[in-house]
């Protein structure tokens, strides 16, 4: 390999540097099968003018949620209680949450997913430290919010089966100079997604004028251990005219952001879980964004701590009553399902938004999201899975392998050669590249082949690394021994998960050593890039580790199936 090869893999490399830092690390649990969104009726305000539901029959609370969920859903009301009013309690459980609604701001202080857990167990919460109901809208500057306000329900206070039948639960505010706030709820049996019809009636006798904020208004806990990975991935996001827009314009420590313009929807993530609220009679006005982030010590030292809320604004001509749907999605990061919305809700996950270069990536990514779960239904086991991936990598650039292959091999045969030039020529680099480009087309050498197969890498490695930081398809999914949990990385060079690194590194180092031409300039990269790949994949999640090494390893497989004689004829490289 010449010098030229090695400033083109050299630049390979710097992108792989320079474009990791600019994404935040990574990290993964298999998502169920979620059944397409049923379309929610464009009419839906006609839910608060329906009867309360007569098919679901209020239960024994003790018998459908532990006895500590009602208490949390207590204690969270408590400071809000006004003595003339008691808080009515509903909890409805479907097959994918189970959620408490209370009556003093008419909706969830509570809701835990029935299929992911935390790691040391326990089901995720969706609205950790609730102190109001959420969503939450607000008028008039925020001087007026509807969780503020004790409603009437449609329901009585019970446990409510919707494992079955979608479930109507409508909350109703009377004021007694006149006019009225209803908020309408539908939860459906196998959706992470519930309905929301927000109304108000007599406007003016509220005082409500020109817009309001329909916010989020609960931010979302940490869920992995660690804590500043999963506070590097929280922010507010946007789709706005079809592009997804981040809303992070923190000033000393405070976030207070609002972008002008058609948004279709808006909300917040973690690194696995999102919360997003989708208007459907009509787009938002602006998004909005508000939190705060500052410094914490925890167990394991200093984090960066941030608590986002968003939502939209909602703007409303001069008239006798307002009439809003929306849908609020309340769930996994999983792209499969998000894309069944139609509404560009996979984009929530940042995979293949990246500017400039994201359309290249995204089909990559696509494509793996795609494949690894078909592949999983086969082989149970995601370690499993992605071994047999990066077998089919290989297999499928096995044709510009072998021409690098053999251009390796050439390079070496003419080594001695481009030594000799280099020696007679070294105070004339203009006749050294002529005299080396007439070797080369001599003999049918082609320098630049020996990188073929890194170029199509390129695109499919940085798709790889977008969909292992973004997707909940590894979260908690084991491989083999200590490794499990390939969402993970290793926190340090004391955890087990160093293990999986040094083997790449060894395995990437085996590789080049046999396949590399034997150069002065090639020994030092030999030794240099396994090290350097090590230091930044350690703390990456170990399903890209082992892919990568993986890779390395087919990649010597290559050269014990295709190495020639130790004459070769250089004429094969052609």
């Amino acid at each position: 390999m010449d010098k030229k090869t090695i400033a083109l893999v050299v630049i390979l490399a710097l992108i792989v540097i320079f474009y990791f830092p600019i994404m935040q690390r990574l990290g993964f649990m298999k998502p169920p099968a979620e059944q397409p969104p049923a379309e929610v009726p464009t009419d839906t305000v006609a839910l608060s003018q329906q009867p309360p539901p007569t098919s679901p029959a209020v239960e024994d609370t003790s018998q459908i949620i532990a006895p500590q969920r009602l208490e949390e859903a207590a204690i969270l009301a408590e400071p809000m209680l006004d003595t003339n009013y008691v808080v009515d309690t509903i909890i409805v459980n479907t097959n994918k949450y189970s959620v408490i609604l209370t009556s003093y701001g008419g909706g969830p202080v509570s809701m835990l997913l029935n299929d992911y857990t935390y790691r040391k167990d326990g089901p995720i919460q969706m609205l950790p430290e609730a102190v109001s109901a959420t969503p939450e809208a607000t008028f008039a500057g925020g001087t007026f919010s509807t969780s503020s306000i004790h409603y009437g329900a449609s329901i009585l206070p019970g446990s409510y089966d919707a494992t079955r039948e979608p479930l109507d639960v409508i909350y109703t505010y009377r004021r007694p100079e006149g006019g009225e706030v209803i908020k309408s709820y539908r939860f459906y049996p196998d959706r992470y997604a519930f309905d929301l019809v927000f109304e108000v009636r007599e406007t003016v006798a509220f005082g409500f004028e020109r817009k309001y904020n329909m916010m989020w208004n609960t931010p979302l806990g940490v869920t992995e251990p660690d804590l500043q990975t999963d506070y590097q991935a929280m922010e507010a996001v946007a789709m706005m005219a079809g592009s997804r827009e981040k809303l992070d314009d923190f000033e000393d420590g405070v976030l207070k952001q609002d972008l002008t313009g058609a948004t279709t929807w808006a909300g917040v993530r973690a690194k696995y879980f999102a919360a997003v609220i989708i208007p459907k009679n009509r787009d938002g006005d602006a998004a909005v964004a508000r939190g705060t982030k500052n410094n914490v010590m925890t167990a394991d030292g200093k984090v960066e701590q941030r608590k986002i809320t968003a939502g939209l604004e909602m703007q409303f001509a001069n008239a006798p009553a307002i009439a809003d749907s929306f849908t609020v999605f309340v769930g996994p990061l999983d792209y499969t399902l998000m894309s069944k919305y139609d509404v560009g809700l996979e984009d929530m996950l940042d995979i293949g938004t990246t500017p400039f270069v994201g359309w290249i990536i995204k089909p990559f990514a696509i494509a793996i999201i795609w494949l690894l779960p078909r592949l999983y239904s086969v082989v149970p086991n995601y370690g499993l899975v992605i071994i047999l991936f990066a077998l089919l990598v290989k297999i499928v650039t096995l044709p510009l392998s072998m021409k690098s292959f053999k251009s390796m091999q050439a390079m070496k045969t003419l080594q001695p050669k481009i030594e000799a030039l280099k020696e007679k020529h070294k105070k004339n680099p203009q006749a050294l590249n002529q005299e080396m480009m007439k070797l080369y087309k001599a003999h049918g050498v082609n320098p630049i082949s020996g990188c073929l197969p890194i170029l199509p890498q390129m695109p499919l490695f940085f798709a790889l690394f977008s969909v292992f930081r973004s997707t909940i398809l590894l979260r908690d999914a084991p491989f083999v021994w200590f490794i499990s949990d390939l969402s993970r990385g290793a926190s340090g060079f004391a955890d087990p998960y160093i293990v999986l690194v040094i083997i790449m590194i060894v395995a990437q180092f085996v590789s080049q050593k046999f396949t590399m031409a034997s150069t002065q300039q090639n020994k030092a990269f030999m030794y240099i890039m396994p090290l350097f790949m090590g230091f930044i994949f350690y703390k990456f999640a170990a399903g890209l580790v082992l892919y990568w090494t993986c890779f390395s390893v087919f990649s010597l497989l290559d050269y014990l199936v295709f190495r020639r004689d130790k004459n070769p004829q250089i004429q094969t490289a052609k």
